[in-house]
């Protein structure tokens, strides 16, 4: 039976929390887990996410004792399944949540086929309702095409064995620490045999949960990997 592992990397998310929590416990399906990540956060962000998820098994906390950055968190997690190809990996934000109680069921239902290997869905902006994602037509490469494969992105656990760490590090060998969602999904999309665009809002994206100034500095970063990333390509 297939089941979805959902990786949240955290970093001073206290206030989202519930919202990530309570819409994790609303799902229909409970073929589930969460592991949440808890990245050096200066609030208190790890001791509330404890406290949201106490004696439920659907929920593991996991807190650093080193920075490590959301990407190296997600791949070190995803790697721990990469040889079981009932699991299916979902990556979502500390500080987003799920907007759809029946994400889980579409997920499983659209791994039914076997030749599906990675999957996303729409998504909602906080501050508009804006979605950006769309169907990548078959065939194309995706480091060549416009951005269509935003939240929620997932795939399923075996394909992360066919890529190598060096897709998901910047030319001096250091993992990307912006932009991560495009160098993270990109090599993962250029090995999938086939992918799945599921057309109904699952994620609710929060961009109101950083200042202006951190947010444009960080926008900064993040274009800078996004050029590096389609630039270069894929390092087999």
């Amino acid at each position: 039976m297939k089941k979805v592992i959902f990786i949240s990397p955290m970093y001073n998310a206290a206030s989202h929390l519930p919202e990530l929590i309570e819409s994790m416990k609303e799902q229909t399906n409970v073929n589930w887990k969460h592991i949440l990540i808890d990245d050096m956060s200066s609030d208190n962000s790890f001791d509330v996410a404890c406290e949201l998820t106490h004696n439920d098994d659907h929920f593991q906390i996991i807190k650093n004792k080193e920075k490590r950055w959301a990407l190296k968190n997600v791949i070190n997690i995803a790697r721990e399944y990469q040889n079981d190809p009932n699991v299916i990996i979902a990556n979502i934000d500390g500080d987003d949540a799920l907007c759809n109680e029946n994400t889980v069921e579409l997920l499983l239902n659209a791994y039914k086929d076997d030749k599906v290997e990675t999957v996303w869905t729409a998504h909602s902006w906080d501050i508009n309702g804006m979605n950006i994602s769309r169907e990548l037509p078959a065939g194309i490469n995706p480091y060549e095409f416009s951005w269509c494969s935003s939240h929620l992105k997932t795939w399923r656990a075996d394909i992360l064995s066919k890529i190598s760490d060096s897709n998901f590090k910047d030319l001096d060998g250091d993992w990307f620490k912006r932009g991560y969602d495009q160098a993270l999904y990109l090599p993962l999309l250029n090995v999938s045999n086939k992918r799945k665009f599921i057309n109904e809002i699952c994620y609710l994206y929060r961009i109101n949960s950083k200042s202006i100034p951190v947010r444009l500095l960080s926008e900064k970063e993040q274009m800078d990997t996004v050029r590096l990333v389609r630039a270069r390509g894929f390092i087999k």
